[in-house]
């Protein structure tokens, strides 16, 4: 993790506490800020180390599936299950788990998890023989679970469990001192980019110093890469960085709507109707969604 700023110094005070201890820890911010690269650290510096990293992506686990994938199942537990299938938690055996975001997880998995937690085994579907689970859990989010919990979309056990350690990481438009150490990380990591040879323009600098980066660092990161492959020479110039132009948090969320599950999300919509003087047609415009998809969220929310 590349870093100076006072925000970094404290999450690598957090993450060097982290790797000491055996409980859940909770790693937040938004995408591309660094929480996968924070867990691997934590497991890299965990007396765990040499021990197995599974990584269960939550976003991509069909709910009809998760439990199959995450648990396993004997042969004959349901059609189709012909033989006997491992579930990724019995891959971790004495090493580390990372539920990435977490908030994705189906509410039936989550209350497994609580009880997995506590009672350190779980059983394959269509089992009667309890493994054992001694792995340490380690979960990103980039929501706001504890809205989430509010709202009755999140397991308020699990988020107790999960959260007995927090980690924040810091948005790279809030710790903006710390890109320059970036660019210098990507350019020597860059395939294609002579750390020797290839600069950075003094404009170039300011340029990227003064975008919000609404990705993170993973924006960043893409950004150079492309700006190294269209560099006519040696000196990156601010017309070889193609930023996406800034856009009003009220729009944001239309690109991403994952990203904005919290309170920016409802406070776009309301801006959006407040605009449209509730006209409900002309506030999905203005949001760049269909108006059925508006509707959904007006029910989410209760608006």
């Amino acid at each position: 993790m590349i870093g100076a700023s006072a925000q970094m110094q404290r999450v690598y005070s957090l993450i060097h506490q982290a790797s000491a201890y055996e409980y859940p820890t909770l790693i937040t911010g938004e995408k591309g800020s660094g929480k996968r690269l924070a867990a691997v650290t934590i497991h890299s510096l965990s007396h765990r180390k040499e021990k197995a990293f599974v990584v269960v992506d939550s976003s991509k686990l069909a709910p009809t599936l998760a439990e199959s994938e995450l648990f396993g199942y004997e042969k004959g537990a349901f059609a189709g299950a012909s033989q006997t299938q491992w579930g990724l938690l019995a891959f971790a055996r004495e090493g580390t788990v990372l539920l990435k975001e977490v908030g994705d997880l189906p509410l039936r998995v989550q209350s497994k998890f609580v009880q997995i937690l506590q009672e350190k085994e779980f059983r394959p579907i269509g089992s009667n023989q309890a493994l054992p689970f001694n792995a340490r859990v380690l979960a990103t989010t980039s929501r706001n679970l504890r809205n989430d919990v509010e709202r009755g979309n999140f397991c308020e056990d699990f988020f107790f469990r999960l959260s007995a350690m927090q980690i924040s990481l810091a948005p790279l438009r809030e710790r903006k001192e710390d890109i320059p150490l970036l660019v210098d990380y990507f350019l020597e990591k860059c395939e294609g980019a002579d750390p020797q040879k290839t600069k950075f323009s003094s404009a170039a600098m300011r340029s990227v110093c003064e975008h919000d980066w609404p990705g993170n660092v993973r924006e960043l990161e893409a950004a150079l890469a492309r700006a190294i492959s269209l560099r006519s020479g040696s000196v990156i110039e601010a017309g070889d960085i193609r930023l996406r132009p800034e856009l009003p948090d009220y729009r944001r969320w239309a690109e991403d709507v994952t990203s904005y599950l919290d309170g920016r999300e409802r406070h776009a919509i309301m801006e959006a109707l407040r605009e449209s003087q509730g006209d409900k047609s002309s506030a999905a415009k203005l949001l760049g969604i269909e108006e059925s998809a508006l509707q959904k969220r007006l029910q989410y929310y209760n608006l």
